[in-house]
C-alpha cells in the first residue's frame, strides 16, 4: 500500500509466472507449431479515488517480466500511473486547442496532419 497525492491508497497485488492464453496467431502469423507460453508478472492495482470523482475499478497489468521484487511491481505500476496522467493531459490539450478536428484547405495543409 502506498499513499499518493492524485488517487488516495494504491494497493497493488502481483502473481508471478503467470502466462496469457494465446488463443489467435495474429501476432503469431509466421509460427509453426504450438504457441508459445509466455510467463509474466499479473499485478492488480486498486485506488481510493479517481479525479472527477468516478468510482474506481480495478486495473489489471501484465508486464513480461518475472521474479520482480516489490520495488519492481511498484516501479511498474507507478509507470502505468504516469503514463495515464501524460495521456489524458494531451487528450484535454488537443480538445481544448481544437487539435482533433483538422481543417484541412490545402493539399500542403494535408501533409503537415499526416
Amino acid at each position: 500500500m502506498q499513499l499518493t497525492d492524485r488517487y488516495g491508497t494504491a494497493r497493488a497485488m502481483a502473481w508471478d509466472r503467470i502466462h496469457p492464453r494465446l488463443t489467435t496467431r495474429s501476432a503469431w502469423i509466421d509460427h509453426t507449431g504450438e504457441l508459445p507460453v509466455i510467463e509474466g508478472t499479473l499485478i492488480r492495482l486498486e485506488v481510493d479515488r479517481l479525479s472527477g470523482g468516478h468510482d474506481p475499478l480495478a486495473v489489471w497489468l501484465w508486464s513480461s517480466a518475472t521474479g520482480l521484487s516489490d520495488e519492481g511491481v511498484d516501479l511498474r505500476w507507478h509507470a502505468f500511473l504516469r503514463r495515464f496522467d501524460l495521456e489524458h493531459t494531451f487528450r484535454l490539450f488537443k480538445q481544448t486547442l481544437g487539435w482533433t478536428c483538422p481543417k484541412i484547405r490545402t493539399p500542403e495543409a494535408a501533409d503537415r496532419w499526416t
